[in-house]
C-alpha cells in the first residue's frame, strides 16, 4: 500500500473568519443566477441560486425537469443536439416567420428572426481572491470593481448555414412551410457556442472552450428513477454499482486518498487471488486436453492454449458487491428486503458521496459543483423528508470530514482523528449547490423560506370560443414575498401546507368553516349533474380572520385563484369603548382580512361592504376572492359570524320566521337559536353530518360558485 503524504497545512475556514495566523481566505465563486430563454416551457425564465440549497417546487409538469435537462444538454453535454419539440412553442411562428421573410429575400433579417436555446449563467465572486483560477478564462472586464463572471451558452444556426437550413425546406402550392419540414434541418444546421460575456458590457464577449467551464463549473445528477424497485431475477443490485463508480473516482484522483488507498488494496488481494485462480483453471485444462486432441487440436503450429484468471475490482463490485441487513439467528436479509425508503436514502447519500468524490479527484477546489437532486422524498416518510433537507445544507463540511476520518483511520492515528479532521476537512471543503425539485410539502415547507422557486405554468388569456395559446413556465424567487416571512414559515411549517402544489386554495376562518366547505362543495356540485366536474386540487387552509391577510402577497405571488372566507366581525365604534353587535347596529369590522384587502377597504363602513358584494363577492388582482357574510335576500338580515348566517340561510330548521320582521330582530332571533352548549366544530359536525335538508349560505355559495368557474390555469394578467 502506497504511504500516505503528509497532512496539508491548515488553511483559514472559508466563510473568511481568521485562524490563528490572522489571514482571510476569500470566499468561493457562487453561480447566482441562470437566465433561460426558449427552451421548452422555460420561454423567458429567470432563476436565482440559493447559496446552498435552492428548493424548486411546483405542480407536475411546470418544467422543473426541464431545467436540469437544459443543464445536462449544454454543461455535461449529455446529449449534443435539439429537435423542434425542444424550442418553446412561442418559437414557432419565429421560425416560419423566418422562413417568409428568406423567401422574400431579406436573408440578414431573416437570420435574426431564427429563435434560438440559451443559458445564462451568473457566478459571483470575492474580488479580493487574488488568483481567479478556473474563473480566469471568463473575466473578459476592465472593471476593478466588478466580481462576477457570465457565460452565455446558445444552441443557434451555424454561421453561413442560412441558406442550407431555409434552401432545402420545399414550399407548398400556397406558400406555406410546415415546422415538421423547418424541424428535420435543426439537428444539421444549429450549433453550440459558449462564449464569456463582459458583465458591464454585453456586446464584450469572448469565446471560451467547453473544458474551462467544466474546470469552473461541474454538474451532477441524482435523478428520481433510481432503480430501486426493480428486484427482477439477476439484476445487478444498485448500491453495489454506486461502489463501482466510488473506485473509478478513486482512480482519477489527483490527491491520495483513503479511498485511493482501498481500491489499491483490493486489487492487491485480487492479484493473489488471480494466481491461486490460475492454478486451478490450468487443472481443468489439463483434465479437458485428451478430448481437445480428439478433435484435432491443437493442429498445426502446435500451439495450446493457457488459462489465465483477470479479476476487475470494479466489475466485481457492480455485480457482486450487496447489501445485507441483520436478522434472526445469523440469517442476514439481502439489500431488497429493506424498505424502499431506506434504500431510496442510502443510494442518494452513496450518490451525493459519489458525485463528491468524482469533483474532488478531477475539479480545483474554488470550482463550482452544482447537484439536481429529483424528488428526493420517494418512499421516505415525511419526517425523514424534513430530516433529509435539513442535513442536505450541512453535506458540504460532512464529506469532507468523512474523507477525513477514514485517512486518519487507516494511517492508525487513533488519537489523532479531529487534528486531521480539522486538516483535511478544511482544507478541503466542498463548494456544493443542490437544486432539489420536490413534490414534497414536508421537503418544501422545511426549507429556507428565501429559498424556495416557484414553477407556475401560464398561458395566455383564451378567447370565447378560442384554443389555448401556447404555455410558459415564470419562476417565482419567494424570497421577494413581502409581509411577514417569518409567520408565513412558520404556519406553513406547522399546519404542512401544500400550497406550493394546488390548482385551488381555501383560505377559512376557523374549524367549523374547514368542516363544511368541503360538504357545501359537494352539495353544490350534486345540484349541477349536467356539467362536467373538474379534476383539479383544491388545498383547504385554516388560518383565522387574523391572520388571513398575511398570506395575500404569497398568493398574488404563486397566481393559483384562492377563496378567502372569513367573517364580518361588525362592531360598534359609536361608543370609546367598541364592542361587538349585530350586523344591523353596525359603524365599521373588526376584521383584518377585510380591511387590508385593499387601500379602499381599510377604513370601510358594514353598509359599504354589504354594497360591495350586494351582487358579486370582492375580487382582487384577478385571482383571490373575499367571502363574508352577505344577507340571503336583498334588504334582509346578516349574520355576524358562520353559525349566524348558517341559521338565516336555514330558517325552517332553526324555527326562525319567513316573515317580513325587522333585520334587527331576525338577527338577534339567529343568534339565540344557535345552541351555545355546542362548540363551533361539534355545531358544524352535527349539520354536516346529520339528516337535516341544508342550505349553502349565501356568500359562501357565491364564493365557491366563483372558484369553480376558475380553471386553475394562470394568465399573465395573475402572475405578477
Amino acid at each position: 500500500m502506497t504511504q500516505l503524504s503528509e497532512p496539508p497545512a491548515i488553511p483559514c475556514p472559508r466563510d473568511g473568519s481568521a485562524e490563528p495566523h490572522g489571514t482571510v481566505v476569500p470566499m468561493p465563486p457562487r453561480l447566482t443566477k441562470a437566465v433561460i430563454r426558449n427552451f421548452r416551457l422555460l420561454r423567458r425564465t429567470d432563476l436565482s441560486f440559493a447559496d446552498k440549497v435552492t428548493l424548486c417546487v411546483g405542480r407536475n409538469n411546470t418544467g422543473k425537469t426541464s431545467l436540469a435537462k437544459l443543464f445536462a444538454f449544454f454543461v455535461a453535454r449529455k446529449k449534443t443536439t435539439l429537435h423542434i419539440e425542444d424550442f418553446s412553442a412561442d418559437c414557432y411562428e419565429e421560425f416560419l416567420a423566418a422562413h417568409r421573410l428568406f423567401v422574400s429575400g431579406e436573408a440578414e433579417q431573416a437570420r435574426d428572426t431564427v429563435p434560438a436555446v440559451t443559458l445564462t449563467l451568473h457566478i459571483a465572486y470575492d474580488k479580493e481572491c487574488g488568483q481567479y483560477g478556473p474563473l480566469a478564462p471568463f473575466v473578459v472586464d476592465l472593471d476593478p470593481d466588478c466580481s462576477e463572471v457570465v457565460i452565455k451558452f446558445a444552441y443557434a444556426l451555424g454561421d453561413g448555414a442560412l441558406k442550407e437550413f431555409f434552401g432545402g425546406v420545399a414550399v407548398g402550392p400556397d406558400a406555406t412551410v410546415t415546422l415538421e419540414q423547418l424541424g428535420r434541418g435543426i439537428p444539421k444546421h444549429f450549433e453550440t457556442s459558449v462564449m464569456a460575456v463582459d458583465p458591464t458590457d454585453e456586446a464584450n464577449v469572448r469565446p471560451v472552450d467547453l473544458a474551462d467551464v467544466r474546470t469552473l463549473v461541474r454538474v451532477d445528477f441524482v435523478e428520481a428513477q433510481r432503480g430501486l424497485d426493480d428486484e427482477g431475477e439477476g439484476h445487478a443490485a444498485p448500491i453495489g454499482a454506486v461502489f463501482e463508480q466510488l473506485l473509478t473516482a478513486a482512480e482519477q484522483s489527483q490527491n491520495a486518498t483513503w479511498l485511493e488507498e482501498l481500491a489499491t488494496s483490493i486489487d492487491k488481494m485480487l492479484v493473489d487471488t488471480s494466481g491461486s485462480l490460475d492454478s486451478g483453471l490450468q487443472q481443468v485444462r489439463e483434465r479437458v486436453a485428451p478430448a481437445l486432441e480428439a478433435f484435432g487440436y491443437p493442429g498445426l503450429g502446435n500451439q495450446e492454449f493457457v488459462t489465465a484468471a483477470r479479476l476487475d475490482s470494479k466489475r466485481l463490485l457492480r455485480n457482486f458487491a450487496r447489501i445485507h441487513y441483520p436478522g434472526v439467528a445469523g440469517v442476514r436479509f439481502p439489500e431488497s428486503y429493506s424498505g424502499l425508503g431506506t434504500r431510496n436514502l442510502v443510494m442518494i447519500l452513496l450518490r451525493l458521496f459519489t458525485c463528491y468524490r468524482d469533483h474532488t479527484a478531477t475539479s480545483p477546489e474554488s470550482g463550482i459543483h452544482l447537484v439536481f437532486l429529483e424528488e428526493p422524498e420517494a418512499h421516505l416518510h415525511p419526517q425523514m423528508q424534513e430530516a433529509f433537507v435539513q442535513q442536505l445544507t450541512d453535506s458540504d463540511g460532512l464529506f469532507p470530514q468523512i474523507d477525513a476520518e477514514m485517512r486518519a483511520s487507516m494511517l492508525g492515528q487513533a488519537g489523532a482523528v479531529e487534528e486531521s479532521c480539522t486538516a483535511i476537512g478544511s482544507s478541503t471543503r466542498w463548494n456544493a449547490q443542490f437544486v432539489v425539485t420536490t413534490h414534497s410539502a414536508h421537503v418544501a415547507n422545511r426549507g429556507h423560506f428565501s429559498d424556495i422557486r416557484y414553477f407556475r405554468k401560464e398561458e395566455d388569456a383564451v378567447e370565447s370560443g378560442g384554443e389555448p395559446g401556447p404555455a410558459r413556465t415564470v419562476i417565482k424567487d419567494l424570497s421577494q414575498v413581502t409581509g411577514d416571512e417569518r409567520f408565513l414559515r412558520k404556519y406553513l411549517t406547522l399546519t404542512r401546507a401544500d400550497l406550493y402544489f394546488a390548482d385551488k386554495a381555501i383560505l377559512v376562518e376557523g374549524a367549523s368553516e374547514r368542516i363544511f366547505v368541503p360538504a357545501a362543495e359537494e352539495r353544490l356540485v350534486a345540484t349541477r349533474p349536467g356539467e362536467p366536474r373538474q379534476h383539479q386540487y383544491v388545498t383547504l387552509m385554516e388560518v383565522g380572520g387574523a391572520y388571513a391577510h398575511r398570506f395575500y402577497p404569497l398568493l398574488k405571488i404563486l397566481g393559483i385563484p384562492a377563496l378567502i372566507i372569513t367573517d364580518l366581525d361588525p362592531v360598534d365604534d359609536r361608543e370609546p369603548k367598541i364592542r361587538k353587535c349585530l350586523v344591523s347596529e353596525a359603524g365599521r369590522t373588526s376584521n383584518q382580512s377585510i380591511r387590508a384587502w385593499s387601500p379602499e377597504m381599510a377604513d370601510v363602513t358594514v353598509a359599504e361592504l354589504l354594497q360591495r358584494a350586494e351582487t358579486d363577492p370582492p375580487i382582487a388582482g384577478g385571482n383571490m376572492c373575499l367571502a363574508y357574510q352577505v344577507p340571503e335576500e336583498p334588504g334582509g338580515p346578516c349574520g355576524r359570524t358562520f353559525e349566524d348566517a348558517f341559521a338565516l340561510a336555514n330558517r325552517a330548521l332553526f324555527g326562525l320566521p319567513r316573515g317580513d320582521a325587522p333585520a334587527e330582530e331576525l338577527e338577534q332571533q339567529a343568534r339565540s337559536s344557535v345552541d351555545t352548549r355546542l362548540s363551533k366544530v361539534d355545531f358544524a359536525l352535527d349539520h354536516v353530518l346529520g339528516d337535516h335538508d341544508w342550505q349553502v349560505p349565501k356568500y359562501i355559495r357565491r364564493g365557491l360558485e366563483w372558484l369553480m368557474a376558475q380553471d386553475g390555469t394562470a394568465t399573465k394578467a395573475d402572475v405578477q
